[in-house]
């Protein structure tokens, strides 16, 4: 098992984690006889923030984004975190370990301006995931399923990355 040292590698690591653990809570909800709004709903936002922060990275326009909270169905979050993966992967294989600390202003959903250093809202991104994944856990044995173990080692063991 390698685990390499830069910021770089750390994060395209965090990101490959990030995308395994939605991935088998996305398997979880739909396992489920209906799926579960909450869950649902959860995955929605985790998802939604994904996409806001890396159009901010980008320097893209995010003015249409007015919720971090979008209600969508099962089909369209599963089709949204396919999306993603090769967006932030394409992202954060051109980041350089200079680019860590450099500032990105924004603006968020309801337009007040802020500014962070890209090392930052990477560390935010996938921080925020983890927490609302435990959330999910909890929506999917309440809606009696069976929630995947989504922790890091897990993550560790299974790919051997």
């Amino acid at each position: 098992m390698e685990y390499n040292s830069s910021l770089a590698d750390h994060f395209k690591k965090m990101q490959a984690y990030d995308q395994w653990a939605n991935g088998l809570l996305m398997g979880n909800i739909e396992a489920l006889p209906a799926p579960d709004p909450a869950a649902l709903g959860r995955m929605g936002h985790i998802l939604r923030a994904q996409e806001l922060w890396l159009l901010r990275l980008l320097g893209e326009d995010t003015s249409s984004f007015t919720t971090t909270w979008p209600e969508l169905s099962l089909a369209e979050c599963k089709a949204k975190l396919a999306e993603l993966d090769p967006k932030w992967k394409g992202y954060l294989g051109d980041l350089k370990d200079s680019d860590f600390g450099r500032v990105i202003a924004y603006k968020n959903t309801q337009g007040q301006a802020g500014q962070l250093p890209v090392g930052g809202i990477l560390g935010q991104v996938f921080d925020h995931g983890t927490y609302h994944r435990g959330q999910i856990a909890t929506a999917i044995k309440k809606a009696g399923g069976t929630p995947s173990s989504t922790g890091f080692y897990g993550f560790l063991m299974q790919t051997g990355k």
